[in-house]
């Protein structure tokens, strides 16, 4: 979620419907320990309004897990989590995310190093179960054995990216290993969830204490408030953001510009918007040009004028209708 759950569209997504935590972006320890810290420590900025918030580190020395996790507590996060699952190449090919589940000593000890760091502050991870193959149950029964306060299981390995489907059996082991141990870890899942259905499915097929959300939330905007009625048992349609009027989606797309213009300013490329739009403007007649056009502008001001275009067509349209 590299340039997308910053504090922005984490705010974005707490109004359309809050999930009970947050994350952030993950963040590179060796970024916040060297000469490239005043770019990188922006992926920790947070408002007050977010807690519950975990931040999510990512690295390979010990050392720099120490110092960030102290920093991390004092920044006044609710939790530490610590990326071992990603699996791009660039960030592998160094020895960390995903690759370390092939070194689980170095695994071990950064976990040591920020759970020393983070003093009484809860430390989780997050991994995939393999790099080419599965090798879940020894896998997450070495990470389970390191008294982390949760572990988040993506049922693919690395290699498979986010191709395939993602095994939820391997989201029920970890549970089953769990509790065959004693310990206290709560077991989240994660893979493609993109339904309240989904949702009610995996936690009761796999007993999980949680499920984690990511790129669902693209899909519909109000997943974390349909999850939650779900939850709760409510009787009404789960709300779907793809239902909204095209002027009400197009104004959650404003709000994004406006807060993300506020927040960074010209501290951050005005591309990284680009992201987002189809998570906006979408599901409805002439959303693909709309796009285009959003696509092809460069700045704050020429994105609003664009949209402020198609808002009078739309006006002018309504009346001739």
């Amino acid at each position: 979620m590299e340039d997308v759950t910053d504090t922005v569209f984490r705010r974005i997504v707490r109004e359309a419907g809050a999930p009970d935590v947050v994350v952030t972006e993950f963040t590179s320890t060796d970024g916040l320990c060297t000469e490239g810290r005043p770019r990188v420590i922006n992926r920790l900025r947070f408002a007050a309004d977010e807690h519950p918030i975990v931040a999510q580190i990512w690295g390979n020395v010990p050392e720099r897990y120490l110092r960030v996790g102290a920093e991390v507590r004092e920044m006044g996060f609710d939790g530490l989590d610590i990326n071992m699952g990603c699996p791009v190449r660039k960030i592998t090919s160094r020895g960390a995310c995903g690759a370390l589940i092939n070194n689980p000593s170095l695994a071990g000890e950064l976990i040591a190093a920020a759970k020393e760091g983070a003093g009484s502050l809860p430390v989780s991870v997050k991994t995939r179960i393999g790099i080419v193959r599965s090798k879940a149950e020894e896998w997450l029964g070495f990470l389970l054995a390191q008294w982390i306060s949760a572990l988040t299981v993506h049922g693919r390995t690395v290699a498979q990216q986010s191709d395939g489907q993602a095994d939820w059996s391997t989201v029920a082991l970890a549970v089953r290993l769990r509790d065959q141990a004693g310990l206290p870890t709560r077991i989240i899942g994660n893979g493609d969830v993109k339904t309240a259905a989904d949702f009610l499915r995996r936690a009761q097929e796999t007993g999980a204490d949680g499920i984690m959300i990511g790129r669902g939330i693209f899909e519909n905007l109000f997943l974390f408030g349909a999850v939650r009625g779900a939850r709760d048992g409510a009787v009404s349609p789960p709300p779907q953001f793809s239902r909204l009027e095209r002027t009400e989606k197009i104004a959650y797309f404003r709000r994004h510009l406006a807060l993300h213009r506020e927040t960074w300013g010209r501290a951050k490329n005005f591309d990284v918007l680009k992201k987002f739009v189809k998570t906006y403007v979408r599901a409805f007649e002439g959303a693909g040009k709309l796009v285009e056009a959003v696509m092809r502008t460069r700045t704050y001001e020429e994105a609003e004028c664009v949209l402020n275009e198609w808002a009078e067509a739309w006006m002018k349209e309504g009346k001739s209708a």
